[in-house]
């Protein structure tokens, strides 16, 4: 073959390249490789992606502990031992397995989000094209050539890969131990520099190149990689940044995972401007069976999965704590789908729905988004774990709130609005609230909040929300823009649960908007109170209420529409009972309703769907 002919037909973006003796896959139409440029999003953060291949088994990984007996009576040959699961901060509810004790760690110090119930409508169960649909942002019924973070540069850089549309020469993606992800495919072309094995990162550093057979193939493909060589701008840059960079944390030995992150952390300890890392587990999660060790659920191949990912993401996160990068990075994980409720007799699981996702990084609202999945009282292998929340909404919150895309970005890129999850925290505000702080007292929440160097703000919204993921909007305070320390407040009093999440939107005479961090606020009074839960949720025209700790004596219950007003209530005597069923006498419309539950002193709430 000759070599012209060869250069002309052969697919650069399937053959993996070596530049100085590192093997990577150089994703462009140009055997030339054509200059990256700066980042696209270009407020300086970083998103770390990994990928958990083969479908993560959720209910194993983060425990609903107030669902056990559910979980119990599905999937007793590979459930943990309830006391064997890691407490988290601030709920009796749920717990992670027992090996995650780095991530249980991140979660108790403020420093990770989960996010739980992900999926989306009409969900497949295969592997290959599940992965397409998390990849592309696609729907289930849709097939999208590009990926919806390859969009996200479309949108920023139109033109691209053209070189005069991109001011430098980093990378926009790096991609570490796997092949190029379609989430980062162009309309024209793949944007991330690609290595797929991070073992040999010593060899790009030195500039190794290892021989190559003596054959036709061996040849041009060894033309083919000294052509990349003499091109410098993705070796020269990442050498640079490399050699630039150190790393502080101790990572775990025989640990791929960490290998990665480890490189990671040094590239942007380097000053590479790379806004967007992929790393991949080493391990499959697609556990059919063997998943745990019969006489030891705590152990088996799930568990030696999970800990591969709690200890690679601790040292990850105490290595930029250490580094003094971590408030420009955060990292997320997914999969391509979760798995059954019920287990199957191999020990394993099969291809389920929904998963959780982990956000770790140092500005995250840290708390779980979401509850515990309803589950039926005995599954059979059919039932699938409900979905809260589609993907896209996550995929819109990390647009919006980490990258700090406007709707008009987020339009072309996910074609239509997602409601945004509270999944970070602090981010950079027009404005300096030195401090915001609120309170509860006979029935009325009091907020307050401190700012300086007010400049060109229009008005704070006050926000509120009873699940930490939806909010609405309570009230509208004017702002002064004065440079000095100025004090607001905001008084809240249409209560309808004993406990709420608190925001500041704050709007710029732009109309740019930012968001404060989240203020959970709870009423000591009602906490301690009638400690119940609203079962099934979703309710239909009957549910019980189960009490914590038995009860005796009148009890009312109230349902009410989210404006606060009575379209049901109902009353029953208990004696010792912990269960009372209450059946709806009247036609309700459909919709989110507040069941209240009071005995003759105190008093519980909860939110509901009724269908």
């Amino acid at each position: 073959m000759k070599r012209r002919h060869f250069l002309k037909t052969a697919p650069v973006l399937s053959l993996p390249l070596l530049i100085k003796g590192f093997q990577v896959e150089a994703m462009t139409t140009n055997p030339l490789l054509q200059l990256l440029g700066e980042q696209s999003l270009v407020n300086g953060r970083v998103l770390v992606l990994v990928q958990l291949n083969g479908g993560n088994d959720g209910l194993n990984t983060v425990i609903a502990l107030d669902r056990y007996s559910e979980l119990t009576n599905a999937r007793a040959n590979i459930l943990l031992p309830a006391d064997k699961v890691l407490k988290l901060n601030n709920t009796n509810a749920t717990g992670l397995h027992t090996v995650m004790t780095e991530m249980q760690d991140l979660y108790n110090n403020g420093l990770m989000n989960i996010v739980q119930g992900v999926s989306y409508p009409n969900p497949n169960f295969s592997h290959f094209r599940a992965t397409d649909i998390w990849l592309t942002g696609a729907s289930s019924n849709q097939y999208l050539t590009t990926g919806w973070l390859g969009r996200t540069i479309d949108q920023q850089y139109p033109g691209y890969p053209n070189p005069a549309v991109l001011p430098n020469k980093d990378p926009l993606a790096v991609q570490i131990g796997s092949q190029a992800s379609s989430m980062m495919q162009t309309s024209e072309t793949n944007a991330a520099f690609t290595v797929t094995d991070p073992n040999s990162f010593a060899d790009f550093i030195n500039g190794v190149v290892p021989a190559m057979p003596d054959t036709p193939y061996g040849r041009e493909v060894t033309f083919l990689r000294k052509l990349q060589q003499s091109t410098e701008e993705y070796s020269g840059v990442i050498q640079k940044a490399y050699g630039l960079g150190t790393n502080i944390a101790t990572y775990p030995a025989n640990n791929s995972l960490g290998n990665q992150l480890k490189i990671v952390a040094r590239l942007i300890k380097g000053g590479l401007k790379t806004p967007l890392y992929i790393v991949n587990h080493p391990n499959s999660f697609d556990t059919h069976s063997a998943q745990v060790n019969v006489a030891d659920h705590t152990s088996g191949n799930h568990a030696n999965s999970l800990g591969i990912l709690s200890k690679a993401i601790g040292a990850f996160q105490k290595d930029l704590d250490s580094l003094g990068i971590k408030d420009r990075v955060t990292g997320m994980t997914f999969t391509e789908f979760g798995r059954r409720i019920k287990s199957n007799d191999s020990p394993g699981t099969d291809h389920g729905t929904s998963i959780p996702m982990f956000f770790f990084g140092s500005k995250l609202n840290p708390t779980l988004t979401g509850t515990s999945p309803v589950l039926p009282a005995n599954a059979n292998v059919n039932d699938q774990i409900p979905m809260q929340f589609d993907f896209r909404s996550v995929y819109y919150t990390v647009l919006r709130d980490w990258f700090e895309l406007t709707d008009a970005d987020l339009s072309s890129v996910l074609f239509q609005p997602y409601p945004a999850l509270a999944i970070f925290n602090q981010l950079a505000l027009p404005v300096t609230i030195l401090s915001f702080t609120g309170g509860w007292k006979n029935g009325e929440v009091s907020l307050q909040w401190t700012t300086e160097k007010e400049s060109n703000i229009d008005s704070y919204e006050v926000e509120r929300s009873d699940d930490g993921a939806s909010y609405s909007k309570k009230g509208t305070v004017a702002a002064l823009n004065v440079s000095t320390k100025h004090d607001y407040t905001f008084y809240d009093n249409n209560l309808l649960q004993s406990f709420y999440y608190y925001r500041i939107k704050v709007i710029e005479k732009s109309g740019q908007i930012k968001y404060s961090k989240v203020l959970l606020l709870k009423d000591a009074q009602q906490v301690t109170g009638v400690r119940v839960k609203i079962v099934p949720n979703p309710i239909d025209n009957w549910f019980t209420t189960s009490f914590q700790d038995p009860v005796t004596g009148d009890i009312s219950v109230r349902m009410l529409d989210m404006i606060g007003k009575e379209v049901w209530k109902g009353e029953r005597y208990a004696n010792n009972a912990y269960n009372l069923t209450f059946n709806i006498n009247t036609h309700i419309a459909p919709g989110v309703y507040v069941i209240q539950v009071r005995d003759k002193e105190n008093q519980a709430s909860q939110r509901v769907l009724l269908r």
